[in-house]
């Protein structure tokens, strides 16, 4: 470990530009897809009726538990089935994943497609789990 301290020390020309582009691509990363909300916030705002959520998970794992009033469909099987998605623009997309990770991927999808104003819930399901918020 001192050896490798030493090294991006002596070598601070290579360290410095390495360390900023790990740095560009995780703030790039984080905001892919859309705006990522906490697992209170979705509470609050599916309280509110002002959501859509959308389980991007595997038919299996959302039989296991899911969050009440999410539909699910499959980040596989995601632009076959956008359309199950209304394009209201008065409720917000929520989107849900295990991880958090496919949600980012399937919010540019549907961005694409010309869906806006799209959540992401961070860390997925599994902070979800958590959190020791209900799953149905």
């Amino acid at each position: 470990m001192n050896t490798f301290i030493s090294f991006l020390i002596e070598h601070y020309y290579l360290s410095v530009p390495l360390f900023l582009v790990i740095i560009l691509l995780i703030s790039s990363n984080a905001k892919k897809g859309g705006k990522r909300i906490s697992s209170q916030e979705l509470v609050a705002l599916s309280n509110e009726g002002k959501t859509f959520i959308v389980d991007l998970r595997s038919a299996d794992d959302f039989n296991e538990g899911h969050i009440t009033n999410s539909i699910n469909i499959p980040f596989k099987d995601l632009d076959d089935r956008s359309h199950e998605i209304p394009s209201n623009e008065e409720k917000q997309i929520a989107l849900i994943c295990e991880m958090g990770s496919n949600s980012g991927n399937a919010g540019e999808q549907l961005m694409k497609l010309g869906f806006k104003d799209i959540l992401i819930l961070s860390g997925g399901i599994s902070q979800w789990k958590m959190d020791n918020l209900p799953l149905v």
